[in-house]
């Protein structure tokens, strides 16, 4: 399932996660998990940090 309306919105938030800005701009669960699938996030520590593919994405 898509969580997000296009690709943009996609960008903006994996930028968020990676300025540490999820509590300005939270996701919710099914986003989180969509993330995960994909690769484009991991959990650590708690955190949600963006993994290398996340990073690639979003430069």
């Amino acid at each position: 399932m898509k969580y997000w309306r296009d690709d943009f919105e996609l960008h903006w938030t994996l930028r968020d996660i990676g300025g540490g800005r999820l509590k300005l701009s939270p996701i919710t669960e099914d986003q989180l998990s969509e993330l995960l699938e994909m690769g484009l996030v991991e959990i650590v520590d708690d955190q949600v940090k963006l993994t290398e593919a996340g990073n690639r994405k979003i430069q």
